[in-house]
């Protein structure tokens, strides 16, 4: 059965800050809200593609008061990134988007760079992604 439709969008709902850590982490969102075409991975908090295609994806997060930045990954290289300082107003809010052409089993994930933290709960960080077009 062919793939028709492929969105899915995911919560980081940890209950607190998420990192820091030494090194770059993928941020696992690990609140399903919706996955249809099964291909976001909520333990891993990867998404494969399962068909070949333009896809669109975006991610946002709250910064609050530390420094934080995440990078929007497609198989292990950066595609673009956001980033806020420390000291920064506790309500800052950050995100980025792209559009991207995938192949079947193609990676996309959002990484947590070393040293880096953002607020994971009250579903403030969410990462989203949905088939556009098939070529």
């Amino acid at each position: 059965m062919a793939v028709e439709k492929v969105m899915f969008t995911a919560v980081a709902d940890l209950g607190a800050t998420y990192g820091p850590f030494e090194t770059t982490h993928t941020l696992v969102f690990n609140k399903t809200v919706t996955n249809i075409g099964k291909a976001y991975n909520a333990p891993s908090g990867i998404f494969t593609a399962p068909v070949e295609g333009f896809y669109y994806f975006t991610f946002f997060y709250c910064a609050g008061e530390q420094k934080s930045g995440l990078s929007l990954m497609k198989n292990d290289e950066t595609v673009v990134a956001t980033y806020n300082t420390a000291g920064s107003d506790r309500g800052d809010n950050s995100g980025n988007a792209a559009f991207l052409k995938l192949e079947v089993g193609d990676q996309v994930y959002v990484s947590l760079p070393g040293g880096y933290r953002v607020w994971g709960a009250g579903k403030t960080t969410s990462f989203s992604g949905f088939l556009v077009s098939k070529p």
